[in-house]
């Protein structure tokens, strides 16, 4: 279970990263805009997905998810509903894709070992039946499923926790590659409401280029002519006017979007901050329950070695003695019976 934890969690590392990878070069090479939403919505979505299945309590569990995860979204955007998604750019993310499922095949097949095919045939069948049909990527585990399917009853199911130091790494893997995935995907949440938004677009120096170029022309005209003068203030005061109004609307728009995204954010953070002090709750309750297990196997040891100890130092001496004494007596009578 310690060696399926650690290969899955190092897997997470590589999943983000691909993923990003092509999510960028997507949105740097489409020049479609719906194809540069796609792009950043299949980043923030699939690194979400797999920050849930990645980090759960049981290894194996975690690690038939986020198998399951990366088949079943490699299969939508190759073959399934999400094969246009990306214009000229779709075998970018098939190409991720298909490489990241590479890399948790082969960690599934040294985790599962004799059993791989088996497993495999699971993951194939939940991929079959219960195919992505949008970037939302949400499936609910297998847990149920994956026992039912062995013939396990849940009371029958243990996960190994470990030990207190393989807890505590465990503990601050999870902190750390959430903390950092948490910050990116706040910034590519604000990248998509600018997108969204088209406020991706409102070039604010060529505006002020354009003000700036009317200005001029204005001063050139009341130079040249006094009696246009109170004519060319109106129009500028009106322009003027027209700007503040669509600037201010513009303004609105931005500080009622960004006070959602930040709420959204913040609900976010409560949520994953209360789902990792449930995990460390129960972490914590499991870890004392294996060393109190622990420490009565040790000292159950302990008592029988005491034991021991006083049998090898109280009854060997006795019975050396009695032994001794016997056979001493025994020579003698038999010395008496020579002699008479």
């Amino acid at each position: 279970m310690l060696k399926t934890r650690i290969m899955t969690h190092g897997y997470a590392k590589v999943f983000f990263h691909e993923i990003m990878m092509a999510s960028d070069s997507i949105m740097n090479n489409e020049p479609g805009k719906q194809q540069q939403v796609n792009a950043l919505v299949w980043k923030i979505n699939a690194s979400n997905a797999a920050k849930a299945t990645i980090f759960q309590n049981n290894p194996e569990i975690a690690l038939l998810d986020t198998w399951i995860l990366t088949a079943s979204m490699t299969d939508f955007l190759k073959n399934g509903e999400g094969s246009g998604l990306f214009g000229s750019s779709q075998p970018v993310a098939v190409e991720a894709s298909e490489k990241l499922l590479s890399r948790i095949d082969t960690i599934a097949n040294s985790s599962f070992s004799k059993n791989y095919d088996q497993a495999k045939y699971f993951v194939d069948s939940i991929c079959k039946n219960e195919p992505f049909l949008s970037l939302d990527f949400y499936k609910e585990t297998v847990y149920d499923d994956w026992y039912r399917y062995l013939g396990i009853p849940d009371s029958m199911v243990e996960v190994a926790v470990g030990t207190l130091p393989e807890v505590l790494s465990d503990f601050s893997s999870r902190m750390t590659i959430g903390s950092d995935q948490t910050l990116r995907q706040a910034q590519w949440n604000g990248e998509l409401l600018l997108k969204q938004s088209n406020l991706d677009s409102l070039d604010l120096q060529q505006i002020s280029d354009n003000f700036d170029k009317r200005f001029g022309e204005l001063i050139t005209v009341l130079r040249n002519s006094g009696r246009n003068m109170q004519g060319d203030a109106i129009i500028l005061r009106r322009d003027i006017r027209a700007f503040t109004r669509k600037f201010d609307k513009k303004m609105d728009s931005i500080i009622v979007v960004t006070r959602i995204e930040l709420a959204l954010l913040r609900d976010s953070l409560s949520v994953e901050r209360e789902a990792v002090m449930a995990d460390l709750d129960k972490t914590s309750n499991k870890v004392v329950k294996t060393a109190m297990k622990e420490l009565r196997i040790i000292i159950n040891d302990i008592l029988f070695y005491v034991l021991l100890i006083l049998i090898v130092i109280l009854f060997i001496p006795f019975a050396l003695g009695y032994l001794t004494g016997k056979t001493i007596g025994r020579r003698k009578k038999s010395e008496k019976k020579n002699t008479g």
